[in-house]
């Protein structure tokens, strides 16, 4: 599925949540008065733009016309995170690009896991290529052998974690000899450790 905006997913999650506690769909003025919206048009735009992208059916003429799709069901919503800078929290509203839904099953702890958009060849060898997105569990802590992105300063990178008793090594798996290994001795942070990849080719145009 195409990944949703901030605003395109709090009206989905508004859909989910009205027939949850009434045990139908809502209507659309229903939905408006939810969100805070004067006119109904607004919404329409929202469910149409939902519609094109899989995530509801919309019946024509009926005035509870809404049907989530099976697959959407299924699925949770994890943000996709435009930036990662040193002392700024993951999450931050301002740094959530979009939202990419995604089977309820590879994710444990919805806080804790969130989407990165994979950036250049460093990683092609491992099944990472530019552009496609990067699952990623938060945590401070990796074994080694995990693929993780690591801060060093304000940059951020996604290598191979190795540690060793004198120093960390972050490696690369590339087909681009320009890549080399990361050595350190400090001043790294591990922000969290990739678990799924999704390839730009499955990703909705």
């Amino acid at each position: 599925m195409e990944p949703l905006t901030g605003k395109q997913q709090r009206v989905l999650n508004a859909i989910k949540e009205l027939s949850r506690l009434n045990d139908r769909m809502p209507t659309r003025q229903e939905l408006a008065d939810a969100l805070g919206f004067k006119s109904v048009n607004s919404i329409q735009q929202y469910l149409t733009i939902l519609s094109k992208k899989g995530y509801i059916e919309l019946e024509k003429n009926k005035r509870r016309g809404v049907v989530m799709e099976k697959e959407s069901q299924r699925t949770v919503s994890v943000p996709l995170i435009g930036c990662v800078a040193c002392g700024t929290p993951l999450l931050a509203e301002e740094n959530i690009e979009a939202f990419v839904a995604i089977d309820e099953r590879l994710v444990r702890d919805l806080k804790k896991y969130f989407f990165l958009t994979a950036q250049g060849d460093s990683m092609n060898q491992a099944g990472i290529d530019d552009g496609d997105l990067l699952l990623i569990e938060s945590r401070s802590e990796a074994s080694p052998g995990d693929t993780v992105l690591a801060l060093i300063g304000d940059e951020a990178t996604i290598k191979i974690y190795r540690p060793s008793a004198k120093y960390i090594a972050l490696v690369p798996k590339s087909s681009n000899p320009s890549h080399k290994p990361i050595i350190l001795t400090a001043d790294f942070i591990i922000q969290g450790v990739v678990r799924t990849v999704i390839k730009q080719e499955e990703i909705s145009p």
